[in-house]
C-alpha cells in the first residue's frame, strides 16, 4: 500500500470536511490510503503531496468528486446490518448449505464490493459455525480497488474494527497482532480474493446459473442508472433460480430493475431470481449520448442521486404528490410496489424455496388482518383467511424447525380497495398501527403534520423510527418536524444521525440548511447548502435555497448567480428529496417560476 504520512491525510480529511461535511477520524486513515492509491497512479502521480496539490487547486474539485466515492466505499464493519445478517445466520445459509449438500456441490457466494473484507470475513464465521467446511464454501470476495483487495487477504484488523466480531468469536477465529487481530488461517481457507469491476460489460469469472447469493450492498448508490441496469442483468444471470441478491438498507430497485422478486426473510428485505425463469443474456453496457461525461459533476451527481430516489418516489406516492409522476422517465417504466407482511411461518404444499404472493384485504378500521393458511394440495397455493388480532406476535419458529427449503418470508400485493390520498379511518388517539407498511406509517405522520398536529406527527414518526431505525426518509422527516416546531437543537442532532448512517446524504445538508436560515444562522445554511451542492451540482433547488440565503444576507450579486443557475439546472432530470417538508418547491415549474420571479425582483436592486 502506498506510504502516505499523517501531515497529508489530515490536510486532505480537512479538505474533504470543508467541501463535502465528510468527516473522516484516525481510524479512517486506513480508507484514505487506500483511496489514493487507487486513484494516483490514474494521474501519474507517486508523491502524496503533489496529488493534494492537485486536489486543492482550482480544477481540483472533478478530481475530489472521483476520490470521494473511494473514501466512502471503504466504510465498512463487521455484521454490518443486524436484521439483514439475522436472516442470513437463521435462515439464508442453513437452507443454502443444506440444498448444496443435497445436491452434492458446494454453496456459491458473491460478496461484491468487499473492501477491506469485513463483509467475506463475517460471512465465513457465520458459516464456520453453521458446521461448514472450507471445501464445501466457495465464497469469492472483489472489488476495484485493489489495494483493497489485497488487505482484505492480509485479514488484519485494528482492534476498534474488530470490536463487533465479539469476544468469543475473536478467540476462536482470530489471534492478536500488533494494534490488533488476524484472521486464522481456517478462517482465510473459506474466501478467495479478487478484483472486479462491476461495471465491465461481461463477467468472464462467473458462470451463468452457478451462484446461490450475491451481496452488493452500499455499492450501487455510487452508479448512474444504465450502469445499476446492466449490472442487475448480470446478477440476475449469475444467480441460480431461486438464488438472492442482498443490497444495502439505503438501495432499492423500485422502479429501476423489476425481475427481480422482493421477500421478506427474518425481517429483512432481500431480492430474488424467480423460480423457473430463464434469464435473458445481458447486453453489453453502451453509454448513452446523452449521459453525463465521466467524471464531471453531472456525471457524479447522477451517481449519488440513486441512493434515496426509489424510497422518495414511494413516500411522495402515497403523501398523494405529483412528485413521483413527474420523476419518472420513460425508460422507468412504472411498477406496482410490493408491500410485506410478517411472515406466517412453514406454508403447507410449497415447493422448494417458493413463496406463495398473498392479497390481504383491509378490515373496516384500515388494519390488515393476520393470516392464517388453509390446508392445500401440494403445490398450490394457500388459501388465506383472517384471523383475530392477537395480545402479541407469537415468536419465528428456529431456523432447525423449518421444512427444508423454505425461509420464512412473503410477497404481497398492495390493497386497492382505497385511494391513496384518502385519510384512513379514525382511530383512538395515540394509536399507531405497527403491520401498516413504514411508508403509509410515515404518511399517517405527514398527514398529521398537515392537519398541524405537530405533537402526533413527531410520536408517531419517532414509533416508526424505533420499528424501523434504518428507515432514512422517516428520519429526514423528524429533523423537519423539529425544525418546523423551533427544537433546532434536536433538527441538528437528527440531522446528524443521518449523516452518520449515509455520509453522503444531499438531504441532510439541504434540510440542515434550511434549519439553520429559519434559526437565522445564515453562515452555517451557506454552508451546509454549499456542501449539497458539492456532492449533487445538478440540484436546482439548492441553488435556489442558497440564493435565498444569499439575499437575505444582502449578497445580491451572488443570489443572482444563484438564482440563474437553479434555472440552468433543470436541464437535467430533477428527483424528489427524500424526507418531506411542507410547501417546498417540489416541480421544475415551481422551481423554475419561483427562481425567475426572484430573479426579477433582484435586477431592481442595485449592486
Amino acid at each position: 500500500m502506498l506510504n502516505v504520512g499523517n501531515k497529508v491525510l489530515q490536510q486532505l480529511a480537512g479538505l474533504l470536511l470543508e467541501r463535502a461535511g465528510l468527516k473522516i477520524t484516525l481510524d479512517g486513515y486506513h480508507s484514505l490510503r487506500l483511496a489514493l492509491s487507487t486513484r494516483m497512479p490514474v494521474l501519474g502521480l507517486s508523491d502524496p503531496e503533489k496529488y493534494l496539490q492537485k486536489l486543492m487547486s482550482a480544477s481540483g474539485e472533478e478530481e475530489l468528486r472521483a476520490l470521494l466515492p473511494l473514501v466512502t466505499v471503504g466504510h465498512t464493519e463487521f455484521f454490518r446490518d443486524a436484521k439483514q445478517f439475522r436472516a442470513l445466520e437463521q435462515s439464508v445459509l442453513p437452507e443454502l448449505l443444506s440444498r448444496a449438500r443435497r445436491e452434492m456441490r458446494k454453496v456459491s457466494i458473491w460478496s461484491a464490493g468487499c473492501a477491506t473484507g469485513e463483509e467475506p470475513y463475517s460471512l465465513a464465521l457465520v458459516l464456520a459455525e453453521l458446521g461448514a467446511l472450507a471445501v464445501e464454501v466457495d465464497l469469492w470476495a472483489t472489488d476495484l480497488n485493489l489495494a483493497a483487495v489485497e488487505a482484505a487477504r492480509q485479514g488484519r484488523f485494528s482492534t476498534r474494527r474488530a470490536v463487533a466480531i465479539g469476544p468469543e468469536r475473536l478467540q476462536r477465529f482470530f489471534r492478536p497482532v500488533e494494534d490488533g487481530y488476524e484472521a486464522s488461517p481456517i478462517l482465510r481457507e473459506y474466501i478467495r480474493f479478487d478484483g472486479q469491476n462491476l461495471a465491465a460489460p461481461v463477467f468472464e469469472k462467473v458462470a451463468p446459473a452457478s451462484l446461490d447469493l450475491i451481496l452488493c450492498r452500499n455499492v450501487i448508490i455510487y452508479f448512474d442508472l444504465p450502469t445499476i441496469r446492466g449490472l442487475m442483468d448480470r446478477f440476475l444471470a449469475a444467480l441460480r433460480p431461486g438464488g438472492l441478491l442482498f443490497l444495502g438498507y439505503s438501495e432499492s430497485l423500485f422502479k429501476v430493475y423489476d425481475r427481480f422478486e422482493m421477500i421478506e426473510v427474518d425481517g429483512a428485505f432481500v431480492y430474488r431470481r424467480p423460480l423457473g425463469e430463464r434469464p435473458q443474456p445481458p447486453p453489453p453496457l453502451a453509454p448513452l449520448a446523452t449521459e453525463p461525461r465521466s467524471g464531471s459533476p453531472e456525471s457524479f451527481a447522477a451517481e449519488l442521486r440513486q441512493r434515496l430516489q426509489a424510497s422518495a418516489e414511494m413516500a411522495a406516492r402515497l403523501r398523494g404528490a405529483s412528485v413521483a409522476d413527474a420523476a419518472r422517465t420513460p425508460d422507468a417504466p412504472a411498477r406496482r410496489p410490493t408491500l410485506e407482511l410478517p411472515a406466517l411461518g412453514a406454508l403447507a404444499g410449497r415447493r422448494t424455496g417458493e413463496f406463495p404472493a398473498i392479497r390481504p384485504e383491509p378490515t373496516r378500521t384500515g388494519e390488515f388482518p393476520a393470516l392464517r393458511p388453509e390446508p392445500t394440495r401440494t403445490g398450490e397455493f394457500p388459501a388465506l383467511r383472517p384471523e383475530a388480532p392477537r395480545p402479541a406476535e407469537p415468536s419465528r419458529r428456529p431456523a432447525a424447525d423449518r421444512p427444508s427449503g423454505s425461509f420464512a418470508a412473503v410477497r404481497a400485493e398492495p390493497p386497492a380497495s382505497r385511494p391513496l390520498a384518502e385519510a384512513p379511518p379514525a382511530r383512538p388517539s395515540g394509536s399507531w398501527p405497527q403491520l401498516l407498511p413504514p411508508a403509509e406509517r410515515l404518511n399517517m405522520a405527514v398527514r398529521k403534520m398537515a392537519q398541524g398536529d405537530f405533537p402526533a406527527a413527531i410520536d408517531g414518526v419517532k414509533r416508526l423510527l424505533v420499528d424501523e431505525p434504518s428507515d432514512l426518509d422517516a428520519l429526514l422527516t423528524l429533523g423537519n418536524l423539529y425544525s418546523l416546531t423551533g427544537r433546532i437543537a434536536e433538527a441538528r442532532d437528527t440531522f446528524a444521525q443521518a449523516l452518520q448512517r449515509e455520509p453522503l446524504c444531499v438531504e441532510a445538508r439541504v434540510f440542515g440548511g434550511v434549519a439553520a436560515m429559519q434559526a437565522g444562522s445564515m453562515a452555517e445554511a451557506r454552508s451546509e447548502l454549499a456542501k449539497a451542492l458539492f456532492l449533487e451540482p445538478t440540484l436546482a433547488i439548492g441553488h435556489y435555497l442558497l440564493a435565498q440565503v444569499q439575499e437575505r444576507t444582502k449578497d445580491f450579486e451572488a443570489a443572482r448567480r444563484s438564482y440563474r443557475n437553479a434555472v440552468a439546472q433543470l436541464k437535467y432530470p430533477q428527483r424528489p428529496l427524500a424526507g418531506h417538508y411542507p410547501e417546498m418547491l417540489d416541480s421544475a415549474e415551481s422551481i423554475s417560476r419561483a427562481a425567475r420571479y426572484a430573479l426579477a425582483a433582484l435586477e431592481e436592486q442595485p449592486g
